[in-house]
């Protein structure tokens, strides 16, 4: 009989215990984090709810709660940046205890109960502190548990070399082999600090049949290959800091796929970041032991049948650059410095994310395929003067340019297959020499048509195309309008 007293007493105190830290939660943490723990206002907020962050070693979250928690975190492979105020000098010892005891066993969290004495303890160590924690502060002191990667088999592989691209390793003698039982690519098997390259290559797992999206960042230059086939590719010298990240969408069955990774460190820093998304999720898991804030994209593309637009600073182009998305999927960035269109590509046109949104630093680059780099230098002379563009009534763009007592008039539209480009002066004059391109081969293939680089065919009409020390460029008499029609091979 006296034990059953006892024990019931220590139910009641423990349900009680339960109870206050229900309601200590409720007070204190569940305007953000949400009754469910799920993140309030649809998931705004960090989830505590099967979180990482409060399973493990409970000095993680206790540090977290006495003294806050700013800039960008990663949870549950979502990135947020908000700011977690200080809770130590509002919230009691006690209370602190319930609170994380009650969020560590709940919603299907199965971490220890928390106790007083461990927060006191806790509170006195850190009582120096002034200042917010960061994610990268409190993980260096409690690393979140492990959680397998869905690569296996993982081999590493570091080289050594002056290179200024991802080089041919086919050839070349790795300076050391490791496998990477855990699965994680990391540069921390690198004895090197610059001018070095790794290659990663094992098995992904696929869970399920879909489409997978990856997302990668590196400093300096990296690319992934899943069963033989390109996924994605970053090139030359950069941070890691989003402005050069890659996403990639491959269709994959459920099973083991050939996966590798190639990275190049070519001078100051170094990292690299690989992400993926299983078909239909919204969860970022981490091949990698860095992790990069995966920026949604905000497309930005041709609505009710008239071209998107837009002004900012895209990749390839120069700092003027007037960005036109036309239905069907057919984009050009035209040059305001340099008075030519400088890029046309298929597909996608533009994410906004990085300047609309994070207001971020940098170029964006287009966000379709089949990019081609017409020119990098100006199409006129140095005394034209760009006098802006005007828009027909379905959109379409007439991108004006004074040329001494001449205008000249360079229209673009889309077409079934391509790209329709109209040029035309209008005022008295000489004929003017326009150029078209100084990056690609150009090459006669039948009748008016011309062969530009190994993916755009170009058709004239009223004038032919001529070619000398490297630059393509089209002579337009102030009479006789000119017609060019682009499409992809």
């Amino acid at each position: 009989m006296i034990y059953r007293s006892l024990f019931s007493l220590c139910a009641l105190t423990a349900s009680a215990f339960a109870q206050d830290g229900g309601q200590l939660f409720t007070q204190h943490c569940s305007a953000c984090h949400g009754t469910d723990g799920k993140g309030a206002t649809g998931g705004a907020f960090p989830p505590l709810a099967g979180s990482a962050w409060v399973a493990g070693d409970a000095d993680r979250a206790i540090k977290i709660v006495l003294h806050g928690l700013h800039g960008p975190i990663n949870v549950a492979g979502k990135t947020y940046n908000l700011a977690m105020p200080p809770q130590g000098a509002v919230i009691p010892d006690d209370h602190i205890a319930a609170i994380l005891t009650f969020v560590r066993s709940s919603w299907e969290n199965q971490a220890s109960a928390v106790n007083a004495d461990l927060v006191k303890s806790i509170r006195a160590a850190t009582s120096d502190r002034n200042t917010p924690w960061t994610a990268e502060e409190i993980l260096k002191l409690h690393p979140l548990p492990f959680e397998k990667t869905a690569l296996s088999s993982l081999i590493s592989r570091v080289y050594q070399g002056p290179w200024s691209a991802i080089p041919d390793f086919a050839p070349l003698k790795p300076i050391s082999v490791e496998e990477e039982h855990d699965g994680i690519i990391s540069l921390s098997d690198s004895p090197f600090k610059e001018s070095f390259a790794m290659v990663w290559e094992g098995t992904f797992e696929a869970p399920s049949a879909g489409d997978y999206t990856f997302l990668l960042d590196a400093d300096d230059a990296a690319t992934v290959t899943i069963n033989n086939k390109p996924c994605l590719k970053i090139g030359g010298t950069g941070p890691m800091n989003g402005t050069r990240a890659r996403r990639g969408t491959m269709t994959l069955p459920a099973g083991t796929h050939p996966f590798r990774v190639e990275y190049l460190q070519i001078k100051g820093n170094q990292g690299i970041a690989l992400g993926w998304k299983a078909p239909a999720s919204n969860s970022w898991k981490w091949l990698t032991d860095k992790t990069a804030p995966p920026r949604e994209p905000i497309p930005i593309e041709a609505a009710d049948g008239r071209p998107a637009i837009y002004r900012n600073f895209i990749a390839g182009s120069t700092a003027r650059a007037i960005g036109f998305g036309f239905p069907g999927g057919f984009n050009i960035s035209y040059s305001a410095d340099n008075l030519a269109t400088e890029l046309v590509w298929t597909g996608k046109f533009m994410d906004g994310a990085l300047h609309w949104v994070e207001r971020g630093n940098g170029k964006e680059p287009p966000a379709g395929e089949n990019v081609v780099n017409l020119s990098k230098s100006r199409a006129l002379p140095a005394a034209a003067k760009f006098r802006g563009y005007k828009l027909d009534p379905t959109g379409n763009p007439t991108f004006s340019v004074q040329v001494g007592s001449q205008t000249l008039l360079d229209s673009w539209q889309a077409n079934a297959v391509g790209l329709t480009r109209k040029l035309s002066i209008s005022g008295s004059g000489k004929a003017m020499k326009i150029l078209i391109s100084d990056r690609l081969a150009t090459k006669a293939t039948t009748g008016h048509e011309y062969a530009l680089g190994d993916k755009l065919l170009v058709t004239t009409d009223g004038a032919a195309l001529e070619t000398t020390e490297g630059k393509t460029t089209l002579n337009l008499d102030p009479a006789k309008p000119v017609t060019l029609t682009y499409r992809w091979k």
